[in-house]
């Protein structure tokens, strides 16, 4: 591991680590179940164990959180007396894992072809990803979680920020640091965010990891290999080119490692593993991974698994079921900070421009219904251990729209949020199709061309995309921040309000001033008051730069400046 770290390329450790902790687990049947469980154990190890990162005197170093992890590892295989042990690959690990890696060509395309400006258009659609890339930020400058220490979290990103669930901003931090094999090598702003953005597009595809195994996970017996394939390309063509693509579009990260956790674990209750021990180590490190990356899905999973622990009433485990308890408990801490301390709550009924399709979710929900008219269907195990992990989520969803409607506020921005984990399980629940029509044959070749269709679209989907009209916004952020890489700068434009203030947040990013600029940049008046700009000069403490992006913007920005001759206020017009 140091000789690795040394050579600058400790970047192949993570990968080893998983390939170990798969060949050390015994659950699954294939070598593709065996690799996901792996993925699916470790990120809740890695959320866990940021506990123990921002008070060790080593936080992020590669070197000792590899050398921790893989000790851990060696010394709990010789206490079970388990040897290094690996299924052979199969035709069907082949299909699996080939969609996956459609689906990470898919997003990986326009992130390599169009340059970091094409790269920032992708995902300047929303405001979000801004916050979050100053998170990351800030946890690989801390070497832990913000909540941790808010002083110097403070000093970095925006208050509301150091109490948000922090798991995939940590993941990626961790993952930062050996991929540039340092502790402490930050990057400038455009490096960072070119490095944040391949995360998030790698949270998408570990999501669409996730679903496609839970469906073939829940298929069972039933899924041939013949049926494999048509299952395996719809799962893939919807998180490559379905409504799922909005998570990593719009910079909701958090919400993406949250789903693929969520998915994994309601999938593990419905069809549990045959050792009771390595079931109840998933179920709690998966429970950490909910609670610690998208705190809004922990209750209906935390429903979920209680009635699964109710149903199946584990006898000579309780160890292990004290286990389970205690990682409930851990994962709710979050969730608990979020809600008491930080006021929260509040964000409930908040407005946003998500929207779940209803007219996908209802296809789905349709789909899995007829194949649950089927009689081996409803006798079957896997299948009644479903419907049991289904039914809290899709209440809790209801819940949540029901009480968007009586109280009249918002948009359903959170309602909508809860949709999004109805119809990840649904989508993985098309598996109970190939239960449900097992005596029926399909014929390899049309299997191909499904797949082939598929991947098809994908492709030619994929070659047309790029957000043209956010091009220029985007290239006035990096031109901006290749002018003024450092000092408090707000960006003024000639719209209403709201891009002026959504480019002024990367640029911020960028910069690394968000946590300076805070007070100005959420304290003043909404985002589309005409004293807009005049309460962000009177709260911005220092001096400031306003950089207008046309001789209207220069105008206007002028008579701010003018308008407060005791403040320290340039302005520049961007050539």
């Amino acid at each position: 591991m140091v000789l690795l770290y040394a050579a600058g390329v400790a970047y192949v450790l993570p990968p080893l680590l998983v390939v170990a902790v798969a060949a050390v687990l015994r659950g699954g049947r294939t070598l593709f179940d065996r690799l996901a469980l792996a993925v699916a154990l470790l990120t809740g190890a890695v959320c866990l164990g940021g506990l123990v990162f921002a008070v060790w005197p080593w936080g992020l170093h590669p070197v000792a959180v590899a050398g921790f992890a893989f000790t851990a590892l060696i010394a709990i295989a010789a206490c079970c007396g388990r040897g290094p042990s690996l299924p052979r690959p199969r035709r069907s690990d082949v299909v699996a894992l080939s969609a996956v890696a459609a689906v990470a060509a898919l997003l990986a395309r326009p992130l390599l072809r169009d340059g970091l400006t094409g790269r920032l258009a992708i995902v300047l659609d929303g405001e979000d990803l801004a916050r979050h890339a100053a998170v990351f930020d800030a946890i690989r400058r801390t070497g832990g979680y913000l909540f941790q220490q808010p002083d110097a979290a403070e000093r970095l990103v925006y208050r509301g920020m150091i109490t948000y669930p922090q798991g995939s901003h940590l993941l990626a931090s961790l993952v930062d640091g050996f991929v540039r094999s340092s502790p402490g090598d930050f990057g400038s702003g455009t490096a960072m965010l070119s490095h944040y953005l391949a995360y998030v597009a790698g949270g998408h595809v570990l999501l669409t990891l996730a679903l496609v195994w839970a469906a073939q996970w829940l298929g069972g017996a039933g899924l041939t290999p013949a049926r494999q394939l048509p299952l395996v390309a719809f799962v893939a063509g919807v998180c490559g080119l379905g409504q799922l693509v909005e998570l990593w579009r719009m910079g909701y990260p958090s919400q993406t490692a949250g789903l693929a956790a969520a998915v994994a674990l309601l999938a593990l209750l419905a069809r549990p593993l045959s050792r009771v021990r390595e079931q109840f180590l998933l179920v709690s490190a998966l429970l950490v991974a909910v609670g610690f990356t998208y705190y809004l899905y922990l209750p209906p999973v935390l429903a979920a698994v209680a009635l699964w622990c109710w149903r199946r009433r584990p006898r000579g485990h309780r160890v292990a079921l004290l286990c389970c308890a205690l990682a409930a408990l851990v994962s709710a801490g979050p969730m608990a900070a979020g809600l008491l301390l930080a006021g929260q709550a509040g964000a409930l009924f908040t407005v946003g421009s998500l929207r779940l399709g209803r007219t996908a979710l209802v296809a789905l929900a349709v789909l899995v219904a007829l194949a649950f008219l089927s009689g081996r269907v409803r006798r079957a195990r896997i299948w009644r251990g479903y419907a049991l992990a289904f039914a809290p989520v899709a209440l809790f969803a209801v819940a949540l729209l029901a009480a968007q409607r009586l109280s009249g506020a918002g948009s359903g921005y959170y309602a909508n949020k809860a949709l999004f984990l109805v119809f990840a399980l649904l989508l993985a629940g098309l598996g109970a199709l190939a239960t449900a029509t097992v005596r029926v044959p399909v014929r390899w070749p049309l299997a191909v061309a499904l797949f082939a269709a598929v991947t098809g679209t994908s492709a030619v989907v994929g070659r047309q995309h790029r957000p043209t009209p956010l091009f220029t916004a985007a290239d006035a952020i990096l031109r901006t921040y290749a002018r003024y890489p450092s000092g408090p700068t707000v960006i003024v434009g000639d719209d209403k309000g709201y891009d002026s203030y959504r480019m002024t947040l990367f640029l911020q990013t960028l910069q690394r001033t968000s946590g300076a600029m805070a007070t100005a940049t959420y304290g003043p008046e909404p985002v589309t008051s005409p004293r807009r700009l005049d309460a962000v000069v009177e709260q911005t403490p220092g001096p400031l730069r306003l950089v207008a992006l046309s001789p209207d913007a220069e105008r206007r920005a002028l008579e701010v400046s003018a308008r407060h001759p005791s403040r320290a206020v340039s302005v520049v017009l961007l050539d």
